[in-house]
């Protein structure tokens, strides 16, 4: 099968949309927006289709080996494998966060029990005995 190579164009789009985006992403995790992992995990956006358009060669082996029959079919079931990896990654991280919000307002809620209690116990305290 040739190897067609891609338009030098096509080539200088997919570039600079990398270069943008990589830079937004740098920018958003030196913020503290996102950690390391998002960081790497959003790049790949950006990585797997620019490292189709400047390496084909590689792009067709990879495609051969996979027995795929075409390039960005590849591209899109590697994109679909890094969004289920991320998908999985923030659901695990949303339960995490559920099941200490709840261990949180347990912990308020014994708090707030626990303060009324002794302001019930000052007030009786503070009582004059009739």
């Amino acid at each position: 099968m040739p190897i067609a190579l891609p338009n030098t164009t096509t080539v200088l789009i997919i570039s600079a949309f990398a270069v943008v985006y990589m830079l937004i992403l740098l920018r958003k995790t030196l913020q503290g927006k996102f950690d390391l992992y998002d960081f790497l995990m959003l790049s790949m956006v950006a990585i797997i289709p620019a490292g189709f358009a400047l390496f084909p060669r590689l792009t067709y082996w990879l495609t051969q080996i996979s027995g795929v029959g075409f390039p960005f079919v590849l591209m899109f079931g590697v994109l679909f494998l890094v969004v289920f990896i991320f998908m999985h990654n923030m659901t695990a991280r949303l339960h995490k966060l559920e099941r200490q919000n709840g261990a949180l307002i347990q912990e308020h809620s014994l708090l707030a029990l626990e303060l009324k209690a002794k302001e019930n116990n000052r007030s009786e305290d503070n009582k004059p005995d009739a």
